[in-house]
Order: C-alpha cells, then sequence, then structure tokens
C-alpha cells in the first residue's frame, strides 16, 4: 500500500503545477494587479550614470516605465512607436528599464531604433521583482500622481490606443 502513497502525491503535486500554470489568468498576474494602485517608486542610473527617480517626476506629467532587452523580438516591435511618441514634444517622460541585459548591447538597440530617452540599469533586477516583471516588453503609464493607469503585457503597437492612454493620463501630446 506505501509504494502507492508516494506516486499517488507526486501525481496531484503535478497535477496542481500544470493546472497553475496553464489556467493563467490576466486579473491574477502580477504586472496587471498594481493597476490603480501607486507606481513602486525607483532610483536608477542609467547607461550614462545619471540618476533618475521615479518619484521626482510626481506632478510633472505622465511617465511611460518600460522593461525592455535589446535580445526581446517583441522589443523591436514597439521601439519605432515608442520613438515616435517620445521624440514628439509633449510633457510625458519616457523611462526604459532595462532587464536582464548589458550595457552596450542596449545602447546599440537604442541608437538603432531613435530612442533618446534614458535606458535604466536595474541591478539585480529588484524594480523588475517589485513591478512583478517575468518577461518583456512591459509597459505602464503613471499619471502625475503617481498611480499607474495603463499597462500592457507585450508589445505596445497600436498607437492611437497608446496616445489615447496617455491622454487621459494628462498627456498633452
Amino acid at each position: 500500500m506505501n509504494r502507492f502513497i508516494v506516486p499517488l502525491i507526486l501525481t496531484g503535486l503535478v497535477g496542481l503545477l500544470a493546472y497553475g500554470l496553464l489556467s493563467s489568468n490576466p486579473d491574477r498576474d502580477p504586472p496587471n494587479a498594481l493597476l490603480g494602485k501607486a507606481a513602486p517608486v525607483f532610483t536608477l542610473a542609467d547607461t550614462k550614470g545619471t540618476s533618475h527617480d521615479l518619484a521626482a517626476l510626481k506632478g510633472q506629467g505622465p511617465v511611460v516605465v518600460n522593461f525592455w532587452a535589446s535580445w526581446c523580438g517583441p522589443c523591436r516591435q514597439e521601439s519605432p512607436l515608442f520613438a515616435r511618441v517620445s521624440n514628439a514634444p509633449s510633457n510625458v517622460t519616457f523611462l526604459g528599464v532595462l532587464y536582464n541585459d548589458q550595457t552596450a548591447p542596449a545602447e546599440k538597440f537604442a541608437a538603432e531604433y531613435g530612442l533618446k530617452y534614458p535606458t535604466l540599469l536595474d541591478p539585480g533586477s529588484k524594480v523588475a521583482m517589485k513591478y512583478g516583471i517575468g518577461q518583456v516588453p512591459v509597459t505602464y503609464i503613471v499619471d502625475p500622481q503617481g498611480k499607474i493607469v495603463y499597462h500592457k503585457l507585450g508589445p505596445v503597437t497600436d498607437e492611437n490606443e497608446f496616445r489615447a492612454a496617455l491622454r487621459q493620463a494628462g498627456g498633452k501630446l
């Protein structure tokens, strides 16, 4: 009888694990759970050594926080849109947070796509963990009061929808 108990318990545990992995619910995902809440604040240095503090941007206009990597194919999809929107005059601040990547390839990627906003280094992925990031790209819009009002898991590809979200957050585009 005992020889059946261990395999039975293991089968049950494997079943529970499979159910948890296969039944993804966007309302349960940590990044989506932040929607409507205060954005986790951070201070990170960019690839040039300049420090950027999310809390210091409060009250100035919307902030786009985009977690990305140079090795990420979907990040390449959204980069032309981000270059167009971020390089146009507005009150929107863009911050790119590098996820599990190196400075040199990130700088090359940013130059290739015309991304002029800061690329922030996240040693040990501490900020990514605060935001529940497990894959990239992930984009947030933080309103001037510091609340997350937009979340996109995967590439941002609909420019009209993105601009509308920025305007709704107080962006003057």
